[in-house]
This record gives C-alpha cells, structure tokens and sequence, in this order.
C-alpha cells in the first residue's frame, strides 16, 4: 500500500498550453491541442487496484485570457459508450471523465467536474474534511461528440476564470487529478494511481504547472430573478376546502416575487455573496417522511442557491450549521475567501419565519411562534497545519426579536443561541488519520438558560484493500444545543469501534469485505444503546451484495428491552437500460409510544429506466410494517414515480407522481402528489421554470393544496 502513495506523490508534473482561438465544438482541430503534452496514463483504483482502462485515453489542457480548457479524447473502448442527452448533473450512470483541480495547491480542497461524453456537466466543492458538496454549480461550457462507431468521444470543457477561485499571482502551480469512469465494468481508472478510501484525497495528486490566470478578481455577477404564481391551500383552522369555482375568486393567493442575487469577486480568493428578497422555493419537491415510530425529525437536503454558494468553507465536524433551518430569509449576505493558509466562511440572515428547537427537550426561548423574526449569524475559520491536515473555528449566533408591529415589541431580545467550536484533522501516512473536536454552546431565553459542551475524538484506518479500522467517542452535555444545526437531543456519551478487511480477488467476484462493529451509547437520563453487529459486502463489476446483522438492548424512559436486525441487498446495472437497487430488513426494536417490544419489516426497491437516449424513470417503492407487542399493525406505503425528458440540453420536462399511506397509533393517512415542471436552463444563474404541484388527500377526496409558478432568472457578468 505503500507503494501505491509513493507512485501517486511521483507522478509527472503536467503542463498548460497556450489557447489560440478555441472554438467550443467537440472536435479537437484546433493546432494549439495537437501541440499540447496529453496525459495518458490511467490506472484502475476502483473497486480494486491496478490495470488500464478500455481503449486510449488522452487529456490536454490549455489557457487564454477568458479560461481554463480541457480537451478529452477517448477512442477504441471495447464495449459502445454510454451517453445520454440529460438534466445538468444527472450523468451517475454514463460514461464520464473526471477532472479534480487544487487551485491552491494546499492538497487539502478543490473543484470537481465531470462530463459525459455528450459534454453534459456535474459539479462539485470538496473541502478538507473530504465534504463533497454536489449541489453546488458554477457556470461552465462544454461540448461533446460521440464517435460514429459507439467506441469513443471527445469532449471539449471551458472553465472561465470567474468561475474559479485560486490564489493571486501570476504563474502557479495548481494540483491535478483526472478519473475515467467505466459504468459497464463498475470500475473508475485514475491519473495519477489514486488509493481508494484514501483520507488525504488530495495529497495524491499530480502538479500542473504553468497555470496564469488574471490577476484581477471574478467581479461582479448579478442574477435577478422574477417568481409569479397563485396558490391555495386548505383552511388550516377549519380544515375545510377552499372554494375551486373560480379562478380568479378569493381563495388564491397571487404571488408576484422579484429578488436579486449578488456576488463579487473582490480577489481571485475572496468573494462577496448576497440575496435581496430572495425566493428560496425548492423546484424539486421533498420526498415524504413517512417513518413509523420515528424519535426525531426528519431531515431535508439544502438546494437553495445562496446558502450552497462556497458551502464546502461552512462545513465543520459536529454539523453546527444546519441552513434549512434558515426557512424564510428576508436577506442573507456571505463572505468566502482565503489568504495564504486561512480561509473563512460568513453568513448573516434575517429570517422572516424561525422555525422551533429541533431538540427533543426544546431550548429555552426557541418555541415554534409567529411573532418573531431570527437574525442567524455563522462564521468559520479554517488553518491548514499538519502538512495536508487542518484547524477549524466556528461561531455561530442567533437572536430572536419581535416582529415589527407585533405585540412582542419593546420587549428586546426574546432568545439568544451562541456556539463555540474548535476542530481538527491530522492525516498520518497514506491511511491514517485522527480527527477531533470540541464545542460549547450557550441559550437564554425567558424560561431560563442552558450551556454546555460537545466533544469527539475519531481514530481512522481508511477502508481499503487490507485492513480497515475506526475507533470514535463523543461527549455532549446535558445543556448543549445547536439552534443554528440539527441537534435533536443532547446529554449521552458514545463509543463505537469497526474493523474491516477487503480481498482483492481475481475472477468474476472482485472484491470480498467482511466487517465487525460494536456501538455503545449512554444517556444521563439512564437510557443506553448497545450494539454488536457483523456485515458482508461482494462486488462482482457494476453489481454488488451485502448482508448485516445486528444485536444488542435498549434503554428507554425506565424499560430495557432486547434489539435485532438482520438485513441485505443488492445493486445491479442490468445492461445499458436498467438500474436495480434492492435492500430490506427485519427485527425487533423498542416502540417509542408504548415503551414495549415491537417487530419491524421494511424492504425497499429502487429502479432507473432508461429506455431512450433522451428519457429517464425513476422508481421508488417502499413497505414498513410495525407491530408493537399487544396493539394494532402499523403500516407506512410510499411509492414516487420520477419521469425525466431532455429534449434538448437546454429544455426537458420533469414529472413527479408520489403516493405515501401511513396507519399508525390509531390514525389513517393517504396522500398523493402530483407535480410537473418544464425547464429551460442555458447555464446556472439563467434559466426559467413553469411548474405546477398539487396535493390530495385520498382520505377526504379532495385536494389540499394546489400551485402555478413561472420563474425566471438570467446572470449577468458585466
């Protein structure tokens, strides 16, 4: 294993050539690309080490005053390329090349952007605590062209320079990785040798040199944006339907909803963001939580532009910022940048409509009430140290004040949350890594106050071929909250250990991963957790399997009762056309309502259809069945039906049909929702909507709540 970081540090430097007049067609003619030096060794890192991909593979690299240019070529692959005309991001299951850019050159962060060989576009942040941030865009600008015979491509990438941040300075030295992945065989091949599971991911990489980006900043971007719809949605006092006679009648709520986004680059390495009015609506519409006998509650992925601006420089160990906690801002303004080893992260929001304490127990002043705003304050501060290791500081602030003209004014601050942490990651050698950090947090509100502190300390092996390890332990206060993240319960201690071993073999199966683990969990309140389970996993090219079991005692409110689950699953690329994701599991479990035992059954199946080059379906199905001991079967159903169709890069059309039934504790609830949407998105920033949602209740027959949107937003980089 040694070896393997040994030859990834010595890998050859690559070079930047000089761009004459690029045009971006998919055709590499051009004589500046014959001229510049190609990178053509790739070597195999996933799911085992070593071997060439299919084919030949070569990578170019070229600049001007505008941009950074890639130029891909890839011929005589045994089997047809997988390219389909899709939504930006949506290319997991196509044929792609990857390239990974330190433009710092710290081998602690970066950008990655992968392309399929139709040049549709995936981008990502990863940070140095290997975060990898995939709803974050920028603009890019690329072609690709598939070859006659189905057995290569070329794709042309144009990064402008304002779409980068990197340390001023005339030339640089950047960091480099490139990746070709391989659907039909499961397999990612890599220049230079990459170890999978590797801690340090960028520590591996390879020197680009002779990289002379401008001098000045990414300047100013402006995107305004214009929201204008009607909805209504039932009566929330007396439940009853609104009046559908009309269109025009009293129970529609018109909305009308310019904003503006705002950024500018004051240096090539800092940056301002900020949003006025900003409409925060999510185009994707969240999928059910339709759990039975769930303890906290659920969890949403962030999608809002604002907040995924320069996101990898907000993440920390202990998760202290959790932005959909942020529901309504009225404004939010970021600063994100670096200066030589320290970079920074600073977001301030003014939030029209505070959600309560997501902890179990509240906090003192943060109940769910209408009458108040939240001014949410987060900084980060970051020093790289440790060679390709660091330390983290964040502060995190939020105030609830009355709302103007609410009775609550005159009487100042209602509630105040403030939290202190500090972190740190060491790598040491080529898998090993210790990680820690430590955290306090202070609330006070009328009904009292609360402090306390968090602590963590991780010891990691990294899973990969040999032997892996994790040793981790934690620490959190009675009195410790997170009013700006997702702590949903506080005062226990926990310890947990893992150890894994990966065989690497030769034939049809490729890779065998046996793994043991042991969990325990206290509480102060006298409730624990203990867990002692086993696990398998097979990976036999583009399909794997893995089998789990699991054992252990619960301690809830006083009662003590014995927990198992077994479980498994399968994933498999059945040909070009269809995905196939299997899994379930079965046990007993500790019923939160009635404190007593309980069997649990769910199973899951998730499938991706691809029958044409241009149209997606997406299938999700999913029954749970909880049987607490002496009550009545709960039951949960949830199926979602996602159709994609691209018509163009440009302009495609989404379709959402998802159903969800609940039984539960005596209740019954059936819903369904429908929700369409036509997108016409030329480069993040400018693009329009026209989408349409509704909502029904099958119990009551009726629907709850409809909407009708059209949004439009163009960016403007003077």
């Amino acid at each position: 294993m040694w070896l393997l970081v040994t030859m990834a540090h010595a890998a050859p430097p690559v070079t930047v050539g000089d761009a004459r007049d690029i045009v971006l067609d998919g055709v590499l003619d051009e004589a500046a690309w014959s001229g510049a030096v190609p990178v053509t060794d790739f070597v195999r890192f996933r799911p085992t080490a070593g071997g060439p991909p299919p084919g030949h593979t070569e990578v170019r690299f070229l600049q001007d005053d505008q941009a950074f240019y890639v130029g891909i070529r890839v011929t005589d692959t045994d089997d047809p390329v997988r390219a389909r005309v899709s939504p930006r991001e949506d290319i997991n299951s196509d044929d792609q090349v990857g390239i990974y850019l330190d433009t710092y050159h710290d081998q602690r962060s970066g950008y990655v952007f992968y392309l399929n060989p139709l040049g549709i576009q995936q981008d990502i942040r990863v940070n140095g605590s290997n975060d990898w941030s995939v709803s974050w865009d920028t603009v890019l600008r690329s072609r690709g062209r598939v070859d006659e015979d189905g057995r290569g491509f070329t794709i042309e990438l144009a990064i402008p320079w304002r779409s980068l941040k990197f340390r001023p300075g005339s030339e640089q030295t950047w960091g480099v990785m490139l990746t070709r992945k391989v659907p039909g065989l499961g397999a990612k091949y890599a220049f230079p040798v990459l170890q999978e599971g590797h801690p340090a991911l960028w520590s591996q990489e390879a020197e680009l040199r002779g990289v002379r980006p401008p001098h000045a900043g990414s300047g100013l971007e402006l995107i305004p944006s214009l929201l204008t719809g009607r909805s209504w949605t039932t009566d929330p006092t007396t439940g009853a339907p609104p009046d559908l006679s009309a269109w025009g009648g009293v129970p529609w709520t018109e909305t009308v909803r310019p904003s503006l986004d705002l950024r500018w680059g004051a240096t090539p390495d800092l940056g301002l963001a900020a949003a006025i009015n900003p409409d925060f609506s999510q185009v994707e519409a969240d999928v059910a939580d339709v759990r039975l006998n769930p303890r906290f509650a659920f969890q949403f992925a962030e999608r809002r532009p604002l907040f995924l601006d320069g996101i990898d420089a907000y993440v920390d160990r202990l998760d202290t910022l959790y932005t959909r906690s942020i529901a309504d801002p009225l404004y939010g303004v970021k600063v994100t940048g670096r200066q030589e080893r320290v970079s920074v992260g600073m977001l301030h929001a003014l939030d029209r409509s505070p959600l309560g304490s997501f902890h179990e127990d509240g906090a003192p002043g943060f109940e769910q009430r209408d009458d108040v705003v939240a001014a949410d304050t987060f900084a980060r501060f970051r020093l790289d140290a440790f060679e390709s290791g660091q330390i983290g500081l964040s502060i995190a602030d939020k105030r609830l004040l009355p709302e103007p003209g609410s009775a609550a004014v005159g009487e100042g601050q209602l509630a105040t949350y403030d939290g202190y942490g500090l972190d740190a990651s060491l790598p040491v050698g080529g898998r090993w890594s210790v990680d820690g950090s430590l955290q306090g947090s202070g609330v006070n509100g009328p009904e009292g106050s609360l402090a306390g502190l968090a602590t963590e300390l991780v010891v990691t092996r990294a899973t990969g071929v040999g032997t892996g390890m994790q040793v981790a332990g934690s620490w959190f206060d009675e009195g410790f909250r997170q009013e700006l993240g997702f702590r949903n319960f506080s005062g226990f201690g926990k310890v947990g250990a893992s150890l894994d071993h990966t065989f690497a073999t030769r034939g049809a199966i490729q890779l065998v991963r046996p793994s043991v683990y042991a969990l325990r969990q206290e509480e102060l309140d006298d409730e624990h957790q203990t867990v002692v389970g086993t696990s398998g996993t097979v990976v036999a090219g583009a399909n794997s399997a893995w089998i789990e079991g699991s054992g252990g005692d619960r301690r809830f409110q006083g009662v003590t009762l014995p927990q198992w689950s077994v479980a498994g699953g399968v994933a498999s690329q059945a040909g070009r056309t269809l995905e196939l994701d299997l899994w379930g599991s079965g046990g007993q479990s500790l019923d939160f309502r009635t404190l007593g035992s309980a069997s649990d059954l769910y199973g899951e199946a998730t499938t991706s259809l691809r029958a044409t080059v241009a149209t997606r379906l997406d299938l999700t199905a999913s029954a749970a069945r909880h049987v607490p001991q002496g009550s009545p079967v709960e039951t949960a159903w949830f199926q979602r039906a996602r159709f994609t169709w691209q018509f163009t890069r440009p302009l495609g059309t989404r379709w959402i049909v998802q159903h969800d039934l609940v039984e539960a504790a005596g209740d019954r609830g059936e819903g369904l929702l429908v929700s369409a949407l036509l997108t016409w998105l030329s480069v993040p920033g400018t693009a329009a909507y026209l989408g349409w949602t509704e909502r029904i209740d099958l119990i009551e027959g009726s629907t709850t709540d409809r909407s009708v949107f059209v949004k439009a937003s163009v960016l403007f980089r003077p």
